[in-house]
């Protein structure tokens, strides 16, 4: 994501000539923010050949051990005047999300659009730490004002306030 105070790049995929060069044409990389301990594929080249800073939550920092910002409890951090970083335990115990300007929820692996349904979705069989810890940062992010979902998997969407609202009401039934 271009940003005027440093380019982000959330989650990591591996790294090739195309997308380095495309990276590059942007401005380069400031932090690499990773959403999990599964998505992590070669931030650390990433994060070397562009100086950028990695950041993951402390419980799934065994995946990145040199990460230069390790998010540490549940409670929402500010980062910059744009970003919020949420914890979101469930999928794994550290699995985090991205806020970006009250409009843009980068979710990794914790949400999605499922065109199939029409409707958003959890991946409860690939909940790797505890489905109920999930639904509850589900409930969490019931505090926060966003208008796009943007997974690691599955289909991005535009989401009202009362889809969302009554996605999260359905996992606690």
């Amino acid at each position: 994501m271009e940003h005027g105070e440093g380019n982000w790049l959330v989650d990591s995929p591996r790294f090739s000539g195309h997308l380095v060069q495309s990276i590059s044409r942007r401005g380069g990389l400031k932090y690499i923010f990773l959403t999990h301990e599964d998505d992590v594929a070669d931030c650390n080249r990433f994060a070397e050949k562009f100086s950028a800073k990695r950041i993951i939550h402390e419980a799934d920092s065994h995946a990145v051990p040199q990460a230069e910002i390790k998010l540490r409890g549940y409670e929402p951090v500010s980062f910059g005047k744009d970003f919020l970083l949420i914890p979101t335990p469930g999928h794994t115990k550290g699995h985090a999300v991205l806020l970006y300007g009250e409009k843009f929820l980068f979710t990794g692996d914790h949400l999605a659009w499922s065109r199939k349904r029409r409707s958003l979705v959890a991946f409860r069989e690939y909940c790797w730490y505890s489905w109920k810890e999930l639904v509850r940062s589900m409930e969490r992010l019931l505090e926060f004002k966003f208008e796009w979902v943007l997974p690691g998997h599955g289909y991005r969407a535009r989401v009202s306030r009362e889809e969302f609202e009554s996605f999260v009401k359905s996992l606690s039934s």
